[in-house]
């Protein structure tokens, strides 16, 4: 697979999941969860799905045990909804970039204000 269809592969998977979680999926415990990037293996049969959530250490280990369990239905989702040979298997990542940028920004507004 050429890195310009699997580019839209990965824009496309990550609107499909998004959409999943926010429209059909009704566990409580994935409300704060947004997909955040796609990463789809080189032949397309892996991609891993990272996503972050709000909330605090129990609510994000509950969505990280809800969106364990809501993997098959997403892949379902996506057989019915993405033009592709075989649908990847998916893996969860929990992502933490933007909690960590949030941090570095209030150390840099607390040494500005020094």
């Amino acid at each position: 697979m050429d890195d310009r269809r699997r580019s839209r592969l990965e824009v496309d998977i990550r609107q499909i999941v998004g959409e999943t979680l926010s429209r059909s999926v009704s566990d409580e415990r994935l409300r704060n969860v947004s997909i955040t990037r796609v990463k789809l293996s080189r032949d397309g049969s892996h991609a891993t799905l990272f996503y972050e959530t709000a909330g605090t250490e129990k609510e994000k280990q509950d969505a990280f045990e809800a969106m364990g369990s809501a993997k098959g239905f997403l892949r379902s989702q996506l057989a019915s909804r993405i033009k592709m040979r075989t649908v990847p298997a998916l893996s969860l990542v929990q992502d933490e970039s933007g909690e960590k940028g949030d941090k570095i920004l209030n150390i840099m507004r607390e040494l500005s204000n020094d």
